[in-house]
């Protein structure tokens, strides 16, 4: 079983983008992945500044994507008015990698929050938490095939009755077992601000938005690989 988890806790490192499959979605979710696909399907033919405040280069970076971004002002205030000057030149980005490179340079992080983007400090983003249910019935469930036996004929020396049988052995995967996948394999403060608990066959994860998508990658893996 370890050797198990040890194979997709690699697998998941390398990163095999899927879309995943969740429960219990609300309004708000949906409001989220339509800004997220906002972002994604939106493409700047340039985005050139030279030591522009980084609130201008996110308002274009917003006003283009036709989307409404929040910045902190107790975060912006956290960092040196010289660091919140930006000089860029890109062109055909999209406008999610634009708005990453940007937030990079002053050290602001992207979280949701009332239906809206909001930037601010690393520890707020990471306190932020929503909970997904998540069926894992389909993974757990244990496919009955009925494998059939290996047979070893015995040498001429063996006064054994009849030859060796090998059944195979069955490596079923429970919710115990996908529950310590996640938390070896996920990166996030286990325990804090993430957690997982197992409710009637069902993964209940309360974790950032960030880790609640790694959770989805690493069960479609499972789901690929059963």
């Amino acid at each position: 079983m370890k050797r198990f988890i040890r194979f997709f806790a690699v697998a998941l490192l390398v990163g095999i983008a899927s879309a995943p499959l969740l429960a219990g979605d609300d309004k708000d979710e949906a409001t989220y992945r339509k800004i997220e696909s906002q972002l994604e399907s939106t493409t700047l033919d340039t985005l050139a500044y030279e030591e522009a405040d980084v609130t201008e280069v996110v308002k274009d970076i917003a006003k283009k994507a036709r989307i409404t971004i929040v910045i902190d002002k107790k975060a912006l205030e956290e960092v040196d008015e010289d660091d919140r000057l930006i000089t860029i030149e890109l062109a055909e980005i999209k406008a999610m990698n634009a708005l990453n490179i940007v937030l990079d340079q002053v050290g602001l992080h992207k979280m949701y929050k009332n239906g809206v983007l909001y930037l601010s400090t690393e520890e707020k983003a990471a306190g932020v938490t929503i909970t997904k249910t998540y069926d894992v019935r389909d993974i757990t469930a244990k496919i009955n095939d009925f494998p059939a036996p290996k047979l070893r004929l015995k040498g001429a020396d063996d006064t054994s009755n009849g030859p060796d049988i090998e059944y195979p052995r069955e490596d079923d995967v429970d919710t115990d077992d996908i529950v310590e996948m996640i938390e070896e394999s996920v990166d996030a403060d286990w325990g804090d601000t993430a957690t997982v608990t197992v409710a009637q066959g069902q993964l209940i994860v309360r974790a950032p938005r960030k880790v609640q998508k790694d959770v989805a990658e690493l069960l479609d893996q499972l789901r690929s690989a059963k």
